[in-house]
């Protein structure tokens, strides 16, 4: 079990939950097995989380993700990115008028001080602040949504934990011209003023789209896994 520091969710439902719980309480869940057994929905009010300490099932490239799961999806196409060191992650091709690219990168512990990087995005430490929204993906995995800026543009962010002390991490890159539609999400670009409205509405229009791609991807990525699976 790791236990973090509460954090303020944009769902009022948990943030009345959240504001009942102690700071570090035992989460509710079923024991880990093989495969992931489903976690309760009122895991997300908790600041701690149930795992396991199981082999990461992502090595950052395409290998796992077939053809016909590509046709599940709607992509056309699949490709390894390159990282200075290997592998930096699979970028998939949508082309689509309202997702570009759905990019899948493995996320570690930012220094040998910190055992696992789950933990540091469900308490918000490595996240956004203008947006964090907690929970399950699937019913299997613990998840945190955050909007990020790459390029300069908005996108959902969807940060999976495995079980393993890397997690898993959906980057939604939207058209140019679809995301400009949005006007300026980016608080760096407007003096730390955040539109808590237009973000709020942006995330709720897009993160869906990589929701559903997410869980697909992962039946092949990590075939019965969860954040409570064992192998």
């Amino acid at each position: 079990m790791w236990c973090t520091e509460r954090v303020k969710i944009r769902l009022a439902a948990v943030v009345v939950a959240l504001a009942a719980l102690a700071g570090c309480s035992t989460p509710p869940g079923p024991a880990p097995a093989s495969p992931a057994p489903k976690l309760p929905e009122d895991a997300i009010a908790y600041d701690d989380l149930l795992s396991t300490d199981r082999e990461f099932p992502f090595d950052n490239t395409c290998d796992k993700v077939s053809a016909g799961t590509l046709d599940e999806v709607g992509a056309t196409g699949m490709d390894t990115m390159q990282g200075i060191a290997g592998p930096g992650g699979c970028a998939v091709e949508f082309g689509g008028a309202e997702l570009d690219q759905l990019w899948i990168e493995a996320k570690g512990p930012p220094n040998p001080s910190e055992p696992r990087y789950f933990p540091l995005a469900w308490d918000g430490t490595v996240t956004s602040n203008s947006y964090h929204r907690r929970l399950l993906l699937d019913g299997r995995y613990y998840a945190v949504e955050t909007i990020d800026f790459y390029g300069g543009q908005p996108g959902c962010y969807l940060t999976v934990d495995t079980g393993s002390p890397n997690s898993v991490q959906f980057r939604g890159i939207l058209p140019e011209q679809f995301a400009a539609g949005y006007g300026e999400l980016n608080h760096a670009a407007t003096n730390y003023v955040i539109d808590h409205v237009g973000v709020n509405r942006f995330m709720e229009e897009n993160c869906p789209a990589v929701e559903k791609a997410a869980v697909v991807l992962l039946g092949d990525i990590d075939p019965g896994g969860g954040s409570l699976a064992t192998r």
